[in-house]
């Protein structure tokens, strides 16, 4: 079980991780990208709030492996990832800096899948 809780603090530290990028990219803009694109990407993060999504799978998976609310949780997060992840595609040349997180985020979270 040890393992199944470093996946789900694995996922839980980079859904921060992608946030903490949005917020510096919207802030500097370092990578040049379409502001009004990214504002968008976060407010659909914090639609399916993503952070709290975030510090619960880090609460519940810090000492007891709790497979029932960690895949509740996961899945809420896949579905907000998933409609991201289309928008991403559909302004691909503006947000291809964005492509890297995002596939990141979708491989880990895939290791949660139902069997």
């Amino acid at each position: 079980m040890q393992y199944e809780m470093e996946k789900a603090n694995l996922l839980a530290e980079n859904i921060k991780d992608f946030l903490a990028f949005l917020d510096k990219n919207l802030e500097r803009n370092i990578f040049y990208m379409d502001t009004d694109k990214l504002h968008q990407i976060k407010l659909i993060a914090a639609d399916f709030k993503f952070h709290i999504l975030a510090d619960e799978l880090y609460r519940i998976n810090r000492f007891v492996w709790d497979p029932k609310y960690t895949n509740y949780l996961v899945d809420r997060f896949v579905k907000g990832l998933t409609i991201i992840d289309e928008y991403v595609h559909r302004n691909y040349n503006s947000l291809f800096m964005v492509t890297g997180r995002l596939y990141s985020l979708k491989n880990l979270s895939s290791l949660f899948s139902k069997d």
